[in-house]
């Protein structure tokens, strides 16, 4: 097993706590298509990723072509978090990232799911910051700008949620978005609990995937901004 926090310092990477470690049973080359026989395994954030069905296409062309199945269980959100300097959000996560394709380094397809898991009984917090993180992502905030910003809510600094989810379905770079529920016409990104409550609620259903990028990277560099409709 390789250290992950010492090889994300070498890659200039954000510091991830855990190891990676993989079994290659075989290595297959044939039609200028390079195919991993085995799965690649990661224990990160208390939880454990796997890569499966990992191929390239003409890996030594200007533009190879790489498709991979990933998933990830039970990860611990609090050091998924800290990692990022996005806010504090505590539970678990699950992601499944099924049929990525990408070309060169710019992924042209996949189907992304994540989501709150089932039965999940931690302590689902979180923080102010968090919330405009997350707002700024989905590209709505439902109202949440103007919650934060006035009213009782700005004297709090974390909020209780019963469930969190985001989903992407990437075609001809557009992403079909939907989310932990729906929400009238609109969706649940974060479906609150408890008093105070407040909900994150995404209303478009369709993104430019350079769209939803942009909004990623100003919610990572700028967490404590908001900008939501």
């Amino acid at each position: 097993p390789l250290s992950l926090q010492r090889l994300s310092r070498a890659f200039g990477w954000p510091e991830f706590g855990g190891s990676l470690a993989g079994r290659i049973p075989g290595l297959a080359y044939r039609n200028r298509e390079l195919t991993l026989q085995g799965d690649i395994e990661a224990q990160v954030f208390d939880g454990r990723v796997v890569a499966r069905n990992l191929r390239v296409r003409d890996p030594l062309g200007s533009l190879p072509r790489l498709y991979a199945d990933v998933t990830a269980r039970n990860l611990d959100l609090d050091l998924v978090t800290r990692t990022f300097e996005f806010g504090s959000i505590t539970g678990r996560l699950d992601i499944d990232l099924a049929g990525l394709e990408t070309v060169g380094l710019s992924p042209v397809a996949f189907d992304l799911t994540i989501a709150t898991p089932r039965g999940d009984k931690s302590r689902h917090r979180i923080s102010q910051r968090a919330v405009q993180s997350l707002a700024n992502i989905g590209g709505s905030g439902g109202g949440v700008a103007a919650a934060m910003q006035s009213g009782a809510l700005r004297f709090f600094d974390e909020f209780r949620y019963d469930r969190l989810g985001l989903n992407c379905r990437l075609r001809n770079d557009v992403c079909q978005m939907s989310g932990a529920g729906p929400a009238g016409t609109g969706f649940y990104i974060v479906k609150g609990a408890g008093l105070p409550r407040i909900d994150i609620i995404g209303n478009n259903h369709r993104v430019a995937w350079l769209t939803f990028i942009s909004q990623a990277a100003n919610a990572l560099s700028n967490p404590g901004e908001i900008n939501v409709r």
